[in-house]
């Protein structure tokens, strides 16, 4: 069921050949059932269709929450069934009876042609936890060598006290590992727990992903124009018009001076020329060759080139920038300041009035008249003190869901691990 194929992945680069498989994942409940399994599992599923997968969800209750994702309900895996719930009473009396093979049954004869449909089974806690023994043996059962199947586990009801999981032999099938199998936790606090309950270690661990625009509702636009330096670079933010008195010029000169003294930095302004004014065409056609002089147009975006800034995009790029750069000849007020502020901005500012005046505490003042290796320095010693933007880029360097996928979930979905 593998095929290849050429595919465009999410940042619109071609990455060549990739490999296409059909996967399910399945679980109890998918969204909109509120939860942490269903919020990862609305991940993952947006993320492997992201770099090409077909998926689709295999659940006892949810609904469609993307158009490229199929949802199949098969009423029978739902812990709050009827017939779910008189098979579960028959295997805690210890004597699993005809509810529970009768469900057995139905599941093995909805789950048996989708086996040879799907190349990849990802199933979310149901081989660890008790919520439905019936569909835990079902997938069991259809588990195959060659590593199609893989439990991904959340939970493990048999090592956790909370539950009192009965001694009986049909819990088993929680308690001991099963063959054809692949085991994945999402922490090494649950692969020490799999590894004390079934005598043997996990084939991985993954720890859930923070999906950062996902999180900060972020455009699209947004997302895609930061993607690549939300985590390693400081990413300014300019929200101005291209007007000769807000001094863009010193902020370019600026950006090219942190990257002299080895920083990694992107510039976003958001604004555009004023149309009706020739000179303020010349003025853009002016800084964009002072960005060539000092060879950093790769770290300048001129957001309104790209797409129009709307209160949706601010608001995106507000929530992406680390601080803003904001170095105006002359202000009737300033509002960005209170802008960033409330966004829990850093705020580098010219020392103008009446900027000063309303700048917050904790502003970093410049003078206009000051080098801008100066002002770069004076940077870079902010950012070094700055304890809540170290935590945001550990935040997306060790739990971006995208760089888990890449880097752990898609090997194990192609057995390189």
């Amino acid at each position: 069921m593998i095929a290849y194929r050429k595919a465009n992945l999410s940042d619109n680069r071609a990455r060549g050949i990739i490999l296409v498989m059909k996967i399910a994942i399945v679980h109890y409940t998918s969204w909109p059932v509120i939860g942490g399994v269903e919020s990862v599992i609305r991940q993952h599923a947006q993320l492997m269709v992201r770099h090409g997968h077909e998926v689709a969800i295999l659940c006892g209750e949810g609904g469609a929450f993307d158009k490229q994702i199929q949802t199949l309900v098969l009423r029978e895996l739902n812990s709050q069934e009827p017939l779910v719930q008189a098979a579960q009473e028959e295997a805690y009396n210890g004597r699993p009876g005809p509810a529970y093979f009768r469900l057995l049954e139905t599941l093995q004869r909805q789950l048996r042609p989708l086996f040879t449909i799907f190349d990849r089974f990802v199933v979310h806690n149901m081989f660890t936890m008790p919520f439905n023994l019936a569909g835990t043996q079902a997938l069991s059962g259809l588990a195959e060598p060659g590593r199609k199947t893989i439990a991904w586990t959340h939970d493990l009801a048999a090592s956790n006290p909370d539950y009192k999981i009965p001694p009986y032999r049909a819990f088993d099938l929680i308690r001991e590992r099963q063959s054809g199998v692949r085991y994945v936790t999402i922490s090494e606090a649950r692969a020490a727990e799999f590894r004390n309950l079934m005598g043997s270690e996990v084939d991985a661990i993954v720890p859930n992903g923070l999906d950062f625009a996902g999180v900060c509702t972020l455009t699209p636009e947004v997302a895609n124009l930061v993607r690549e330096d939300l985590a390693t670079s400081i990413i300014l933010f300019y929200p101005t018009r291209i007007l000769a008195r807000k001094n863009i010029a010193f902020a370019l000169q600026i950006v090219g001076a942190l990257r002299d003294i080895g920083l990694q930095v992107r510039l976003l302004i958001s604004g555009a020329p004023d149309s009706h004014n020739r000179s303020s065409a010349e003025h853009f056609a002016g800084l964009k060759r002072l960005a060539a002089d000092l060879q950093i147009q790769g770290l300048i975006s001129w957001v309104n080139e790209l797409f129009y800034v709307d209160e949706r995009q601010l608001h995106s790029l507000y929530m992406v920038a680390d601080a803003m750069l904001f170095p105006s000849r002359q202000e009737g007020f300033g509002l960005p300041l209170l802008e960033a502020a409330a966004h829990r901005l850093p705020v580098f500012c010219a020392n103008i009035e009446p900027l000063k005046s309303i700048a917050l505490s904790g502003t970093l003042l410049f003078d206009l008249r000051d080098a801008p290796r100066n002002v770069a320095l004076r940077i870079r010693n902010a950012f070094a003190e700055d304890a809540m933007f170290k935590r945001k880029k550990q935040l997306l360097r060790d739990y971006s869901a995208e760089r888990l996928y890449l880097e752990k979930m898609e090997p194990i979905l192609r057995d390189l691990l």
